[in-house]
């Protein structure tokens, strides 16, 4: 039987694959894992409207993680003349099938169990969210046992974490690494022409606190016990900082840079609860000069602030977490990671706001700024190393990058109260990350480049410096100049539409190295007076 479509519908490449493979599989349920704006929803959509015209079901229940997202899948399915009651717990007589929460399912399960008369196609969006609560998973049990066919979506990687997840398979019997069906990744997206590419401009510090009487001062780098690293990243964190003040004037002045070629583009803000949102918002709007929206779960009216900003040109919108997974804004563009939340899973859900792409609009790149914690930078860096999987590049360097690739600071600590107290927060970018396929031989770097290729003379001798001060100055030294060739390849990115991973790669082939990170401090002068000529 032919591939049912709506009118001017074109269905992907992985999702025609992936239908295919769902089609032969004899398992009662099938994961499909793929990226943020990879289109899972019109693929799952397009399977939905397949197998009622196909026959081999006649309901389709959906469950999402939020009211919002919930809303999103009943008009995508009506777009394809599939009705969805989302007020009724057994579907009214003019729709095919239910759409609700995880959080309604775990409430009202008995209530929304299904009959066998129907053959039921479940769809279960973001599956992971069933191992958040028991409940959750206990009830999608208790409701779905005996559906048709369940088709499992998540756009993250996840494990088992004790509580294994309904209908998915593991590695290891319960427990494990959860086992796809079919999955699609982040390199994939961005070769097949999907998604946008991301990058990720890091900042560092200098952090003041005190607790207990004394005086503590670090940089994000440093390793530290658990408590003073959960006291630096609150110092860090904390509105009242300069650290915040600069990154968020740094994101907007990109942001406005941004709208002159794309009017309507956004930003988003993540921050840590409700209080910070909202003080994180009364700064946002002094450096910017507009009143950003504020999302929270105690507002009842989120939904439809959610919705507003989508449909608008409202430069900003800070939320928690509402508005890290699944909530489609094609229109955001940039994006500032100040929440404590360091999952893998989380950064990369918080990334993939900023991978969605608007047809007709060129050079849609997505920066999410973040600050240079090991574990973060170690998030990016995963991220580029995926598309390096699927796309062929020469070698290019990977800037200050390398500096911070330590293992993880331990933040998992409770912070405690008692006796802290914030002093002084300093930042300064570090480099940036960058996610996008690299050409360092077409003639538009070359363009720009030409100057690079002449011969740069070498610099007068310097001064000999005290060995002891100079390993005093040496790192803060070069966390300054690195700031400042980052702000100059972020120019010429800007002015010249040139990925910053070529711009790289160009300079560490002048200098005959194979990174920024090998540079001495000459050689980094070398590279800043390369980039302003």
């Amino acid at each position: 039987m032919a591939l049912r479509v709506i009118k001017g519908f074109k269905p992907r490449d992985w999702a025609k694959t992936a239908y295919a493979k769902y089609l032969r599989s004899k398992n009662d349920s099938f994961l499909v894992d793929a990226c943020p704006g990879a289109g899972k929803t019109k693929f799952a959509v397009m399977v939905a409207v397949n197998e009622l015209h196909r026959g081999t079901v006649d309901r389709v229940d959906i469950v999402g993680p939020s009211v919002h997202i919930c809303r999103q899948w009943a008009e995508e399915m009506a777009a394809w003349g599939v009705h969805l009651d989302s007020e009724n717990d057994q579907e009214s007589a003019d729709c095919v099938g239910r759409v609700f929460t995880y959080q309604r399912l775990g409430m009202g399960q008995q209530s929304l169990r299904t009959s066998d008369r129907h053959r039921r196609l479940v769809i279960l969006d973001e599956i992971h969210h069933a191992g958040d609560n028991c409940t959750w998973g206990d009830a999608l049990r208790n409701v779905f046992f005996n559906a048709e066919r369940r088709l499992l979506l998540s756009g993250t990687p996840f494990r088992s974490d004790g509580n294994p997840i309904p209908f998915v398979h593991y590695s290891a019997g319960d427990h494990g690494v959860s086992v796809s069906d079919y999955s699609y990744g982040y390199g994939e997206a961005l070769r097949d022409g999907y998604c946008a590419p991301l990058y990720f401009p890091h900042h560092d510090g200098d952090f003041q606190w005190e607790r207990g009487g004394e005086v503590y001062s670090h940089d994000l780098s440093s390793r530290l016990t658990r408590q003073m690293g959960a006291d630096r990243l609150r110092t860090a964190y904390a509105p009242e900082g300069q650290f915040v003040t600069e990154l968020l004037k740094e994101a907007h002045q990109h942001l406005m840079q941004l709208r002159n070629d794309h009017p309507q583009a956004g930003g988003i803000v993540f921050g840590r609860d409700v209080a910070n949102v909202r003080a994180l918002a009364d700064v946002l709007e002094r450096v910017s000069g507009t009143k950003p929206v504020t999302v929270t779960n105690d507002d009842k009216d989120a939904a439809g602030r959610i919705n507003r900003f989508r449909q608008g040109s409202t430069p900003w919108l800070v939320s928690v977490k509402m508005v890290s997974e699944g909530v489609d804004i094609p229109r955001l563009r940039v994006g500032v990671f100040l929440t404590n939340v360091k999952t893998e899973m989380f950064f990369r859900q918080a990334a993939g706001r900023l991978v969605r792409l608007i047809p007709g609009l060129k050079d849609q790149s997505g920066y999410l700024y973040i600050p240079s914690i090991p574990r973060l930078v170690s998030f990016a860096t995963e991220i580029q190393r995926e598309r390096n999987h699927y796309v062929e590049l020469k070698k290019e360097g990977a800037g200050m990058m390398d500096l911070l690739l330590d293992p993880p600071d331990p933040f998992d600590e409770e912070e405690k109260e008692n006796d802290y107290q914030f002093l002084k927060s300093a930042g300064e970018k570090v480099g940036v990350i960058e996610s996008a396929p690299v050409d360092v031989s077409g003639q538009h770097f070359f363009d720009f480049a030409a100057d690079l290729v002449e011969t740069e003379p070498e610099p007068p001798p310097q001064p000999q410096v005290e060995e002891a001060e100079l390993l005093q100055d040496q790192k803060a030294t070069v966390r300054k100049r690195g700031g400042r060739i980052s702000s100059l390849v972020r120019q010429v990115h800007l002015t010249h539409k040139v990925p910053f991973g070529a711009v790289h790669a160009r300079l560490n082939k002048k200098q005959r190295i194979n990174s920024q990170a090998e540079c001495t401090l000459e050689q980094l002068a070398q590279r800043e007076r390369l980039l302003m000529k």
